[in-house]
């Protein structure tokens, strides 16, 4: 029996799918746009959480915020990154010559 990722079930609740937010930057099946719909679904979730938590109405789930936010820093960082070395790439050799 071979299992299938149900990725419109990960969007809608990333927490149930994923143990971390880092989780999510490392799997195989995700494409950028996959891993950007999850984690802003979670950073949702884990606002509310947060809320919550500051009213005392937690269930004694965490809400891992910070990962969260971590881990969409960490997306958009290799997102700069990939930009940046496919700019040196395409850049032409100046002539400094003159």
């Amino acid at each position: 029996m071979t299992h299938q990722f149900d990725l419109k079930a990960a969007k809608a609740n990333p927490s149930k799918f994923f143990s971390t937010p880092k989780e999510v930057l490392v799997h195989p099946e995700l494409s950028r746009t996959s891993k950007l719909d999850i984690l802003h679904q979670w950073e949702v979730d884990a606002r509310l959480l947060s809320v919550a938590e500051e009213e005392n109405m937690q269930d004694g789930e965490s809400s891992q915020l910070g990962a969260v936010v971590s881990a969409l820093l960490a997306l958009n960082d290799e997102e700069k990154q990939s930009h940046t070395a496919s700019a040196v790439k395409a850049s032409p050799p100046r002539n400094s010559g003159a």
